[in-house]
């Protein structure tokens, strides 16, 4: 039966490991296993206070939203990199490289919506060279 409502609190952690994303705390609540959604997917990432990062990295085939619900860091989209706090919503293009930093004293939470596709893997996930501005 499909869960149409969920929340990251009873979300389990997603077993990433051996992944670039090991390190974070990622919950995939909407996506194709769990409600059978195909061209939407959205989680919610905490980053660790202080220095966690999530590599840089782009989707050729899904644009991302974020949407910064506590902590604070940067999120580099393209050749920009953009201070994020809490109530901000980052756009990405697909395509388009991007990174995040979180640097409050606090954990990060984010969520993230991933549009026109329900999984990394069709989202064409890949891992990119970063090269600073």
């Amino acid at each position: 039966m499909a869960e149409y409502v969920v929340n990251p609190k009873t979300t389990s952690r997603s077993d990433l490991t051996g992944t670039a994303f090991s390190h974070l705390d990622v919950r995939w609540l909407v996506n194709e296993v769990r409600q059978g959604a195909q061209l939407v997917g959205v989680g919610q990432t905490i980053y660790p206070a202080r220095g966690g990062t999530h590599e840089h990295h782009l989707h050729p085939h899904a644009e991302e939203v974020v949407i910064v619900m506590s902590g604070s860091g940067w999120h580099r989209v393209g050749e920009s990199i953009y201070d994020i706090s809490p109530g901000d919503v980052v756009f990405v293009p697909k395509n388009t490289p991007h990174s995040a930093c979180c640097t409050s004293d606090e954990d990060m939470v984010i969520l993230w919506v991933l549009g026109g596709v329900s999984s990394l893997e069709r989202a064409g996930y890949q891992s990119v060279t970063e090269v600073l501005p």
